[in-house]
Formats: structure tokens, C-alpha cells, sequence
């Protein structure tokens, strides 16, 4: 059941906002630069600001948004929900016919780029490698490191990217089994774990905590509020296992009212990154 809820969540869920790694800012602002991005009526600024006031206290606990869109899905009537769709979050841009997963995968330009991947060295790519680093102080930053503590934890991040390294060398030299490796990769993320947390003060694991369970609230708001039958999991769970994600065969799984929640909570959160982005 574990396996299904995870593959459940992995269709749904395409713009779930990474863990919200930061003090909960002034949410009536931020709906207001949201109403502002997305060009709302007053009317419908007002009820997105409303919606943010009423499910603040779940902002850092993880579902805020699916219970916003649920919300607005409910309140809103349809004009004014078909205002989140009036103003594109990018530029519009000529682009040519979508074609299927399989397709896109079979260009040359994507088998040119698996072929680096697989005959890569083992230093990280220099986009990851940032990537990595920003949300590294972002956690530091939410969890109140001090400078002993980032200094610790840079080592310790350090020591974990060696190790690892040294394990995918060893797997693609075909010297660890597929087996191996895996269990090995498991066991180095639990001593990295187990690590990091000691670095930390009880006040600091607490918080690390809430964090840590923002994906699995994530999950239950979205039950909650989008009311999956057994049916429905079960089909959305046999629709996960299939290459390509399709966002066309939602609308044969859920309910009218369910697919534009769910488009709702896409849109809101898409239109929190952009605004968080532009703030930063």
C-alpha cells in the first residue's frame, strides 16, 4: 500500500514545492504578489488572501496549498477561477508539435547526452553541484546553523559526497553489485543522517523534524481534500508504472471538481515559486 500511495504521489504531485526551508514570511503579502503575478480581480485577490489567513498555521507543516486550492475551488465561481489561467507565468514561445515521451527520448540529442552521463567523471556537474550548495544554506539557514555548525556540516557533506563517488566508480567498474550498491548507498545516507543530527541542538532536531514530515502531510492534505476513492489510487497507482508522465489521463481518473483542484494547487505553487525567485 506504502509502494502505491508513493507512486500515487509521484503522478499527482508534479509541482509539490520543495521543503519550505525558511521562517514563515508575511502570507497576506505574499498572496497579495501572487494576486499581482497571476493579475486578479480585487475580488479574487481578496479570497486568495483570505483562503492564505485561514490555513496559515499549516504554511511550514507541509499541504498549505492543497487546502488553498480546495478552498478557492469551492468559493470562487467561474469566472473568477478562470482568471489563474488569464496570465501566463512565461513567455508564450513558438514551439513545435509535443510529441510522445518515447519519441523525445529517442532523439539524438538525448541519446548524445546519456552517453555523457554514463562516461562522465565523478566530480558533479557544475549546475548540480550550485544546486546542491543553495539548498544546503537554505537548510542552514531555516535550521539557524551557527558558524561552527556550517562548518561542520560542509565537512561532513564533503566526507558523504566522497564516499559516494567512490561507490559509483565502483558500480560502473562492476565491481559492487547492483545489490550491494544500493545497500551501501543506503547505509551511507543513514550515517549522514545520524551525523548530521548530532551536529544539531534539541531545539534544531525539532525543527528538522517538521521539516522532514512536510512530504507525508503533503500527502495526506491531498487525500484529504481531494477524496480519492480506493478506485481511484488504484488507477492513478497502475498509471504511475507507465514511462512518460501524462497529465491527460488525469482527467479520466478524477472528478471535474478534483482535476481543477489539483490544477489550482499547480498554478498556485508555481506562482509562489516564481514570486519566491523574484524576491531572492
Amino acid at each position: 500500500m506504502n509502494k502505491i500511495r508513493a507512486m500515487m504521489l509521484g503522478l499527482l504531485v508534479w509541482a509539490v514545492p520543495t521543503a519550505l526551508a525558511q521562517s514563515q514570511p508575511d502570507l497576506n503579502a505574499v498572496a497579495q504578489r501572487m494576486a499581482e503575478r497571476l493579475q486578479l480581480s480585487e475580488a479574487t485577490a481578496q479570497a486568495l488572501r483570505e483562503a492564505f489567513a485561514r490555513h496559515a498555521d499549516r504554511y511550514e507543516q507541509g499541504g498549505f496549498f492543497w487546502y488553498v486550492a480546495a478552498e478557492l475551488q469551492r468559493r470562487l465561481n467561474d469566472e473568477q477561477r478562470a482568471e489563474f489561467w488569464e496570465e501566463p507565468l512565461r513567455a508564450v514561445r513558438e514551439r513545435p508539435a509535443r510529441r510522445s515521451w518515447r519519441a523525445r527520448q529517442d532523439r539524438p540529442d538525448r541519446r548524445m547526452r546519456r552517453e555523457r552521463l554514463h562516461r562522465r567523471d565523478d566530480r558533479p556537474p557544475a549546475r548540480r553541484a550550485a544546486w546542491m550548495a543553495a539548498r544546503g544554506a537554505r537548510l542552514a539557514d531555516y535550521l539557524n546553523l551557527t558558524e561552527a555548525q556550517r562548518d561542520s556540516l560542509a565537512v561532513l557533506r564533503r566526507r558523504q559526497g566522497d564516499a559516494m563517488r567512490a561507490l559509483l566508480r565502483q558500480r560502473r567498474e562492476g565491481t559492487r553489485s547492483a545489490e550491494a550498491f544500493r545497500e551501501q548507498v543506503r547505509q551511507l545516507r543513514e550515517q549522514y543522517r545520524a551525523r548530521f543530527r548530532q551536529l544539531l541542538t534539541p531545539e534544531q532536531q525539532e525543527r528538522l523534524d517538521r521539516l522532514e514530515a512536510i512530504p507525508e502531510n503533503s500527502r495526506k492534505a491531498m487525500l484529504e481534500v481531494l477524496r480519492l476513492t480506493d478506485t481511484q489510487q488504484q488507477q492513478l497507482a497502475a498509471r504511475a508504472l507507465q514511462p512518460g508522465p501524462d497529465r491527460r489521463a488525469l482527467a479520466e481518473i478524477l472528478t471535474p471538481e478534483q482535476l481543477e483542484i489539483v490544477r489550482l494547487h499547480h498554478r498556485l505553487v508555481r506562482t509562489w515559486r516564481a514570486v519566491q525567485r523574484n524576491d531572492g
